[in-house]
């Protein structure tokens, strides 16, 4: 593609158009044929900014995750003031578009799971970015701001997101590959790419979270691929399968379809909420206790009859909040001990109460994904006088005397059987020392005494 053929299709008023809504309070800056930036912070404003920077020698654009109040302000220390929100991008990075494919449309999947929409783009080489846009995303989490908590939170759903998908797309390549031919072609050994029971997923492609940072950068929608010039073009979900490279190049594409839009308000709550338990539960497994805890000692399943208010009224079947309370359930009844078959027949039963029921694919697929974990998580903690929460949200919050009334006293649904049946979890009381007279003490226990001038410390 020579200099007057990049000219003319930056040129085109449906592409600049395009180009310059996606950058409304991003930072955008051109990208030359050796891959350098331009000139840091920057934006697009209007049409003839675009032209403008092609004739000085861009052949791409790229844009920030991040969404800012005067993205030309953007200095060390003040990117915290400035920033006003953030959309999750996970950059499928392949080397065959069809593995691309296969990947893009497992996490497609996925999302759908969580109750979301998806938002797709071609990178103009043999990958995919599969966006959710900030308008989705719950806008406190944990009393803090959450454009505040970039790049973390986003980090911990493409984290999580990448441990859900990893059964089904392990799945997906081996129906469509065999290990041998999958290794041959990637150049890869076959050791590097065989586990113990199948075939790592992420050797074939990758969603690195480590890529979503501050101020980081990514093609923009419409924008050339300077390597191949092809466009970054936004397509359908549902036309994923049937994607074709050809249909990015510049002279077919047509700018019908806009990445990011149409996003509902608190959309990815669910997703959120999901990633950072996630997040978590692996944090609690990873970390040793700092106190040591008895462990909760029951005899038997603790029956229904036990069961705190809320969940008793989620039992009954619901026509609002059904994917929250799925997500209430599983986690309350793994924390209670229920056997995964008793949690199984419990859930199905439970969905036939719903009007309408949840799919048969979503309920199985969550019980795949929360059964049988090494730890349980907790269901989200009870309202507070700061915080209504999820139960009050789709009203099944009916605290009763052991819940406390007026004011609930207990932290979580969880502690409510355990309180009736005499099973709280209290910390083990640390044995007590014999006391000892300073003066008897043997040499090594005084020099410990000395430097560190508590007793404990020798032991």
């Amino acid at each position: 593609m020579d200099y007057k053929e990049i000219l003319s299709y930056y040129s085109r008023e449906d592409i600049q158009n395009a180009i310059i809504a996606f950058s409304k309070n991003r930072e955008v800056v051109g990208v030359y044929s050796d891959g350098g930036f331009s000139k840091r912070p920057n934006t697009l404003f209007y049409p003839a900014d675009i032209v403008a920077m092609v004739k000085g020698g861009m052949l791409e654009f790229h844009g920030s995750l991040e969404r800012w109040a005067q993205p030309l302000a953007i200095k060390e220390g003040n990117q915290q003031d400035l920033r006003v929100g953030w959309d999750l991008i996970l950059d499928i990075d392949c080397d065959f578009v069809e593995h691309g494919k296969i990947t893009a449309k497992i996490l497609i999947d996925a999302l759908k799971k969580h109750d979301l929409k998806t938002s797709i783009k071609f990178s103009g080489g043999t990958g995919f970015h599969l966006g959710v846009a900030w308008e989705a995303m719950p806008k406190e989490i944990d009393y803090k701001k959450t454009e505040t908590l970039y790049p973390n939170v986003a980090r911990s759903i493409a984290v999580y997101l990448k441990d859900f998908i990893r059964q089904d797309l392990e799945r997906a390549f081996l129906k469509n590959y065999s290990a041998e031919d999958l290794a041959k072609n990637l150049n890869l050994e076959l050791g590097k790419l065989l586990t113990k029971d199948g075939i790592d997923p992420f050797q074939i492609t990758e969603i690195d979270p480590i890529l979503i940072s501050p101020r980081h950068l990514f093609r923009v929608p419409y924008s050339l691929n300077r390597k191949t010039f092809l466009v970054s073009t936004p397509i359908k979900p549902e036309d994923i399968e049937s994607f074709d490279r050809d249909k990015a190049k510049p002279d077919l594409v047509k700018t019908e379809i806009r990445f990011l839009d149409g996003f509902k308000e608190n959309e990815a709550e669910l997703l959120v909420t999901e990633a950072l338990d996630f997040q978590g539960r692996n944090k609690a497994i990873n970390e040793k206790p700092k106190r040591p805890f008895k462990e909760i000692q029951l005899k038997g399943k603790v029956s229904q009859e036990v069961f705190p208010p809320c969940i008793k009224a989620i039992s009954e079947g619901l026509a609002d909040g059904r994917k929250r309370s799925l997500f209430i359930l599983l986690n309350f009844l793994n924390s209670i001990k229920w056997d995964p078959v008793e949690i199984e027949k419990f859930v199905v039963d439970w969905n036939q109460k719903n009007k309408p029921p949840l799919p048969e694919s979503y309920i199985r697929g969550q019980l795949r994904y929360h059964i049988g974990k090494e730890k349980a998580i907790l269901p989200p903690n009870c309202p507070t006088a700061e915080s209504k929460g999820w139960y009050d949200s789709f009203n099944v919050c009916k605290p009763d005397a052991t819940c406390g009334v007026p004011k609930i006293v207990l932290k979580n649904p969880v502690n409510y059987p355990f309180k009736i049946l005499g099973a709280y979890k209290q910390p083990a009381k640390p044995q007590k020392r014999a006391q000892q007279s300073y003066k008897k003490q043997a040499p090594e226990q005084k020099k410990y005494k000395r430097r560190y001038g508590k007793e404990e410390e020798a032991w």
